[in-house]
């Protein structure tokens, strides 16, 4: 979650806490202008009763967002390329397109769809390399969505494909 505003504080104090989380200490400010423009970004702050107390909640269940990535599909080979548009154009019921969906410009794979979801690829014939940056993601962030697009950043480390 990211909040941006702007103060004019007398002092700031900041702790560095474990785990990447810090303490904030604002001196001139009023708290309640403070709540206000967390609730105007759509978040609900409240104050911790003890250290480690989650402050700053998000309305939205978990179940509604999707975590994804966009990278380019010159991480994929034309071989994959051509499986994958085959792949999200079948309109069978339980079908493929049902986690591998077409967007014009690449595909959206739905790694979330299946509990193995890499050799499900492997048996439709998905290139090593392919297979490889879609575990490598999954291993790294927790994707519902992985969007391979032809306007995507190439990411550094995986293998490209010039086609």
């Amino acid at each position: 979650m990211k909040v941006s505003l702007n103060i004019e504080a007398d002092a700031i104090s900041v702790l560095a806490l474990n785990m990447g989380r810090i303490a904030v200490d604002i001196d001139g400010i009023s708290l309640s202008e403070l709540i206000d423009v967390v609730c105007d970004n759509g978040y609900s702050l409240r104050i911790a009763d003890a250290p480690g107390k989650l402050l700053i909640e998000d309305p939205l269940p978990v179940s509604c967002r999707y975590n994804g990535i966009q990278c380019s599909t010159a991480h994929i080979t034309r071989e994959d390329n051509d499986l994958l548009h085959r792949l999200s154009r079948q309109q069978q019921d339980f079908d493929d397109s049902e986690w591998i969906g077409y967007t014009g410009s690449g595909y959206l794979i739905r790694p979330d769809a299946w509990t193995f979801p890499v050799l499900q690829l492997k048996r439709r014939g998905l290139s090593k390399a392919c297979r490889r940056l879609i575990v490598t993601l999954m291993r790294r962030y927790p994707l519902s969505v992985i969007h391979l697009d032809a306007f995507g950043e190439v990411l550094p480390g995986f293998d490209t494909f010039d086609w």
